[in-house]
């Protein structure tokens, strides 16, 4: 009885601080004084069934979330776009594992220096909107971010290799549902997470744009992330205006306004084709959609020539793909690197280096053989 005491109150604890609750906060939901909840959080005393039935319901929680060990339930904090629709249990726990896997390769080649998390920052808005001083507040975080990458002038850069060297782990892998751009986790002793879908319908511009996006949640909705899926709740006003608030960040980090200044002149007057479009998207490495909403929004292209082109372009085709797409860049090239070290130093198996690269028996076989031919020359036996 100890043991479920102490589970069920670690447990508690931990939905108190997602929520940002206080002892008293929970003791008016399931009808109890501060000192119990302070019992029942220490695991001195087991809350009766009826509460904590009550306790779990308010948060939309079952009651197997509360016995849960900490090793089964999620370590990391999540968030996800549409999440009623896009984002389970499953994914969830998968991903969660896939996460502390990748902690666990990193302490064993002793990788894992710091644990680092943006500084977090919260919009106060007026009416769910974005004012001036809101939109100012937006570019001048991310132009921060930016020279603290060491980005302030640069316009070619491989964001993801940018992200890990700032201590942002970032896992790309396939998933099946396109829906899903990409999703952020973090724990407060693991740090924060990017994970992007890979998957090869995706243009490389939105993946790049999706991995700065969530880079903005992490940075102004860190309240937003919960543990289990049943967490993720989010009205569809308060969603809107939260994913406006990561476009915006994404796009003054990636179309840095004063670079932008400098291309205002091949865009004046009525702009009636994509030729300067096309060639402007590939300096910034951005979809044609996202340049010219930048450029519409600085005044550079007024909203007439914007609906034009915009039109045309969904008229093209170019909805789901991209006109004159940028290369795609090759992911995961910290993990590959250390698991390529650990492998060839027998320290890991190739099902490991297949778990962690979400690889199938034959691609798991190609690259280890690879690996082991670049160290030790075309002799070295294939696995």
């Amino acid at each position: 009885m100890d043991n479920i005491a102490k589970l069920i109150g670690q447990n508690m604890d931990s939905l108190k601080k997602s929520k940002g609750l206080t002892n008293e906060d929970i003791g008016n939901i399931i009808g109890v004084t501060r000192v119990s909840v302070a019992k029942y959080l220490s695991g001195d005393q087991v809350i009766d069934s009826a509460r904590l039935f009550r306790l779990a319901n308010h948060f939309n929680l079952s009651l197997q979330w509360f016995l849960n060990s900490s090793e089964e339930s999620m370590s990391f904090m999540f968030r996800a776009d549409n999440p009623q629709d896009n984002f389970n249990e499953d994914i969830a726990s998968h991903l969660n594992k896939l996460m502390n896997e990748y902690i666990r390769i990193l302490e064993l080649a002793e990788d894992n220096k710091i644990s680092y998390l943006p500084q977090a920052c919260r919009l106060h808005l007026k009416d769910n909107k974005l004012n001036e001083d809101d939109y100012e507040l937006i570019r001048d975080i991310a132009e921060k971010q930016r020279k603290s990458f060491g980005l302030e002038e640069v316009y070619d850069f491989d964001i993801y290799s940018v992200l890990e060297k700032n201590n942002i782990h970032v896992i790309s892998l396939r998933l099946d549902d396109k829906k899903i751009d990409a999703l952020s986790a973090y724990s407060e002793d693991k740090g924060a997470f990017i994970i992007t879908n890979d998957h090869p319908d995706i243009p490389e511009e939105r993946k790049v744009f999706s991995a700065v996006h969530e880079l903005g949640h992490l940075i102004f909705h860190r309240d937003d992330y919960g543990r289990q899926p049943e967490e993720l709740s989010y009205s569809s006003s308060r969603r809107s205006i939260n994913e406006k608030i990561a476009n915006t960040f994404a796009s003054y980090f990636l179309i840095p306004r004063n670079q932008l200044r400098g291309y205002k002149k091949y865009f004046r007057g009525f702009v009636n084709n994509f030729s300067e479009v096309y060639r402007v998207k590939k300096d910034f490495g951005v979809s044609a959609s996202a340049l010219m909403l930048a450029l519409k929004d600085e005044g550079y292209m007024d909203q007439k020539n914007y609906g034009f082109l915009y039109k045309r372009l969904k008229e093209m085709g170019f909805g789901e793909i991209e006109p004159h797409p940028i290369m795609s860049i090759e992911k995961n090239l910290k993990l590959k690197s250390i698991l390529r070290r650990l492998y060839l130093n027998e320290e890991i198996t190739t099902n490991k280096v297949a778990e962690l690269l979400s690889l199938n028996d034959k691609e798991v076989r190609l690259l280890v053989k690879a690996w082991a031919e670049e160290e030790y020359g075309d002799q070295y036996p294939e696995n």
